[in-house]
């Protein structure tokens, strides 16, 4: 991968209930990224999976949102799954557990500063330390997600005097759509949404084994580590985005044949 390749826009590859998803590799998206962080505009970028979608579902301002992204990944396989049984065609998962030290790795070789925003107070911290160790000239720094927003001018301020290039925010959803949405015409380059990635990058959490995440059954394991938090995202949600995908399809079944009676 090169920075020096010149990307066209993310084509957009289905919309899972309504949820517009690009068809990019992991590889592609750090590519993007790569070259979005040298221009002076602002490209966000939203990893989207089940909870997301089912979220944009019920809050308009959400699925607006969506809406005005540089594009939205397939940060869950159950996303992937989706797609292509609607006809769609997405290339794999990109899970921005995966995607956070890869691209950190491909930041550091271009020089181009790191943000972590988000977590519980010493989360981000421990995570931006850990990235550091393990990528030797990786420039990164850190706020905790417990600003408030009357602490959002501070954070902002010190953003811009770490000269960042890529931003990682980690709110939780939607508070972290809804503030890069207020906050937009401030922010550096690149931005991403990551949840809870800097639980995952400080060592907080661990993840599972490599045979669940390929057989798209991360979220149980998650939901073992978290019960009390994620109970009702997963044992409610995950059917919630199944019947919705279910109806989808019954739209476009039905929607074809009238094309074809027609």
């Amino acid at each position: 991968m090169s920075s020096a390749i010149t990307y066209s826009p993310a084509p957009v590859a289905a919309r899972v209930d309504g949820v517009p998803v690009a068809a990019v590799t992991l590889d592609e998206t750090i590519g993007r990224i790569l070259e979005m962080s040298t221009t002076p505009t602002t490209d966000v970028l939203v990893g989207v999976n089940a909870h997301v979608i089912n979220l944009a579902r019920h809050d308009a301002r959400l699925r607006a949102f969506l809406e005005t992204t540089t594009f939205n990944y397939a940060d869950g396989q159950s996303v992937v799954w989706a797609a292509r049984s609607l006809g769609a065609t997405l290339p794999e998962r990109v899970a921005t557990t995966d995607l956070g030290p890869a691209l950190i790795d491909a930041a550091a070789g271009m020089n181009a500063p790191v943000y972590f925003l988000g977590g519980a107070p010493g989360i981000s911290t421990a995570a931006a330390a850990r990235m550091r160790e393990r990528t030797p000239g990786a420039s990164i720094r850190s706020a905790h997600g417990y600003f408030g927003e009357a602490g959002s001018d501070e954070v902002l301020s010190d953003i811009r005097a770490h000269g960042t290039r890529i931003l990682f925010v980690g709110l939780g959803d939607p508070l972290q759509e809804n503030w890069i949405q207020q906050h937009r015409d401030a922010l550096p380059p690149v931005v991403l949404t990551c949840g809870g990635l800097f639980d995952w990058l400080s060592g907080a959490h661990r993840r599972a084994p490599k045979m669940m995440q390929q057989g798209g059954l991360e979220w149980l394991w998650r939901l073992a580590i978290e019960p009390r938090r994620l109970a009702r995202r997963y044992l409610v949600g995950n059917p919630a985005f199944v019947a919705a995908v279910v109806r989808q399809r019954a739209t476009l079944r039905t929607a074809g044949a009238r094309r074809q009676i027609a």
